[in-house]
């Protein structure tokens, strides 16, 4: 895999060369009229998915498909089908890299962590933001905000994005801050830096702290047509609120909006989650716009990470040659739902007998017509989940399919796949990358409108620290057993002592704390410090 990542690599480097030549040429004006950037990610938002939504919305346009200026390629390092990880990873440090790593290079060169365009804005004075629909530890915010191989360890991803100090934070995750494996109170911490820490739509509307965070769930946000506004805001909602927030630096700021869950319903085969949560998400775009068109110095950006679940409109009883088919043929019956295929689970009970269970999901979900087969799949699945509670919650990709077949909806793979996704972007002068370019390009897009230098902050903050302290006299010891979840590395020369958490904004010398710019980075294999900590030894 190394031969492709280098390719990949020296296409980059082409790649990049040309886009960054726009700002080279254009006025310098221009270049500095742009204060903020707003990144939207539809995560699973294949084209076809989005042609859903279309007919979904009686033919209308989506808000940004004027906008709509290219293609986006998405493999990874190691696989032509990416993950979110990866795919995220590429946007925000234009670095390919491998599935499920995060703003980490991949094995062969070290899982090195490189700079994100979210740290390039913290350390170019904007405020930064991300908004959410998952938990905030998933793989799509994670990549702008940590560095990390393991996607799945969100308890070391939460930790790691308290310290980068993203200053509004939107969505779930609540329970990734306390009882914790590592006994750390994150709340506690988030406070003691200045966050307000909210948990309701009410809250939302009233708070005006520059740094928040508003955590409305335990893990992710329910699906935009399940949600109750009084317990969770939508994802339009929590987009206006950032901005607000967010535009009061007058340095301008940085924002990723991600709609997580179009995904999540894209890979249980559930048109009507994939669907409305998508309107959602179009919803949240055109807050975006709307500031950005008022604002004229901010661009909007919106493309998705990679597609999933291979949806096509037509299926095997929609042959192209029989005719007479109605945009209604595919969308009316998900639109006689009233919840997602998760929602219904909800509703429904295993001590429930067959016929108020078909009444149910005639009446929410919209299958007044469903087969005694598809009953007793249902009804087994009820009496299954009632003893193994690790059955629970899959009864979306067995519903899922039954409404996909009524609206002559098919679905190739359970997994995501690897064809181009589509690129939006507003920007007030008209300069955007066109055609078909690679999602690291996304990236250096975006650090060009920041004028910012990615390569620069990496050599800076990100230094393999035991070599470097060696290479001063010192000696080294990484410390797992006092406290093995919290490793410490421990540099010791002459009378100096130098501590350094891992995943953490400070370091201590000699007992007394030292605050750093950006945190301390540790993969499990190396550990990475800034310049500033280096500098902390005196040689």
């Amino acid at each position: 895999m190394q031969t492709k990542v280098l390719k990949a690599k020296n296409k980059l480097i082409v790649t990049s060369v040309l886009i960054a030549l726009i700002f080279v040429f254009a006025p310098a004006v221009q270049a500095a009229r742009i204060k903020n950037v707003i990144l939207l990610i539809g995560d699973g938002m294949g084209v076809s998915t989005m042609s859903l939504a279309r007919w979904f919305n009686d033919g209308q346009p989506l808000s940004w498909d004027k906008y709509v200026c290219g293609l986006v390629r998405t493999y990874s390092a190691d696989d032509p089908i990416t993950d979110s990880a990866a795919a995220a990873t590429a946007m925000a440090t234009s670095y390919k890299t491998k599935t499920g790593f995060l703003s980490v290079l991949p094995d062969e060169m070290n899982r090195a962590p490189v700079a994100t365009v979210l740290e390039g804005a913290r350390l170019s004075s904007k405020s930064t933001g991300l908004v959410v629909t998952c938990n905030l530890q998933h793989a799509t915010p994670a990549a702008f905000a940590a560095h990390f191989p393991y996607r799945a360890d969100y308890e070391t991803i939460c930790e790691q994005m308290v310290y980068t100090q993203v200053d509004v934070l939107l969505g779930g995750g609540l329970k990734y801050y306390t009882g914790r494996k590592d006994r750390e109170d994150l709340l506690r911490v988030l406070k003691q830096k200045g966050y307000a820490i909210i948990t309701s739509p009410e809250e939302l509307r009233s708070v005006r702290s520059s740094k928040l965070a508003g955590l409305f769930a335990e893990v992710d946000l329910a699906y935009d047509l399940d949600r109750d506004p009084t317990r969770e805001p939508s994802l339009a909602e929590m987009t206006g609120a950032a901005i607000n927030l967010l535009s009061r630096n007058k340095n301008g700021f940085f924002l990723l909006v991600e709609g997580s869950k179009i995904d999540w319903a894209n890979h249980d085969h559930d048109p009507v989650g994939s669907v409305t949560d998508m309107m959602a998400f179009d919803r949240a775009v055109k807050v975006a716009l709307d500031y950005a068109l008022k604002e004229r110095n901010t661009v909007v950006i919106v493309v998705a990470d990679h597609s999933t679940g291979g949806l096509t409109i037509g299926n095997e009883k929609s042959p192209s040659k029989s005719g007479g088919k109605k945009a209604g043929d595919f969308i009316n019956p998900l639109k006689e739902a009233r919840v997602s295929a998760e929602g219904l689970e909800k509703l429904l009970r295993p001590e429930m007998s067959r016929a108020e269970v078909k009444s149910i999901i005639g009446e929410r979900y919209g299958l007044g017509d469903l087969t005694e087969e598809e009953l007793k799949t249902i009804m087994d699945y009820l009496a299954r989940a009632a003893t193994n509670p690790k059955q629970s919650g899959k009864l979306k990709s067995i519903i899922g399919p039954m409404i996909s077949k009524r609206a002559m909806i098919d679905w190739t793979t359970s997994g995501h796949t690897g064809e181009e996704v589509a690129l939006a972007v507003y920007h007030p002068e008209g300069l955007r990358p066109e055609g078909v370019i690679e999602n690291t390009d996304i990236a250096r897009y975006v650090a060009g409108l920041m004028q910012i230098n990615l390569e620069a902050i990496t050599r800076e903050y990100f230094i393999e620290a035991e070599a470097a302290f060696k290479a001063r006299g010192a000696q080294v010891e990484l410390d797992t057993v006092t406290d093995p979840d919290n490793p410490v590395l421990k540099v010791k020369k002459g009378n100096q002592s130098l501590a350094i958490p891992a995943n953490k904004d400070f370091a201590e010398m000699n007992g007394a704390r030292i605050q750093t710019r950006l945190i301390n980075v540790y993969n499990r294999k190396n550990f990475y410090v800034s310049r500033q900590v280096l500098n902390l030894l005196e040689n």
